[in-house]
């Protein structure tokens, strides 16, 4: 069952482990458009984040960092989309 727009979970339409980039797969082939891709974790080794930009195709710009060990995965993973918006708000809005 293929939901629209946000009116579902994906959980609810997603097999286990399926990843679905069918709504922004148009724009990250573009090439007058910014990405911009975000990632937290958190492992046995420690907690980190980071973004890159990606401008036409090349590689632009990162930037990571390594959080307290306390720190939660969801911790990370807020961190650096507000670094990321941070960083392309004065350079690219």
């Amino acid at each position: 069952m293929k939901a629209t727009g946000w009116s579902t979970h994906p959980s609810e339409h997603l097999k286990p482990n399926q990843i679905s980039f069918e709504d922004g797969e148009a724009y990250i082939a573009r090439k007058d458009i910014i990405n911009i891709f975000t990632d937290g974790s958190k492992t046995e080794h420690g907690v980190g984040d980071a973004f890159c930009v990606l401008t036409n195709d090349i590689w632009a710009y990162q930037w990571s960092a390594k959080l307290n060990d306390n720190n939660t995965v969801f911790q990370a993973e807020l961190t650096a989309l507000h670094e990321a918006v941070t960083s392309a708000k004065p350079q690219y809005l």
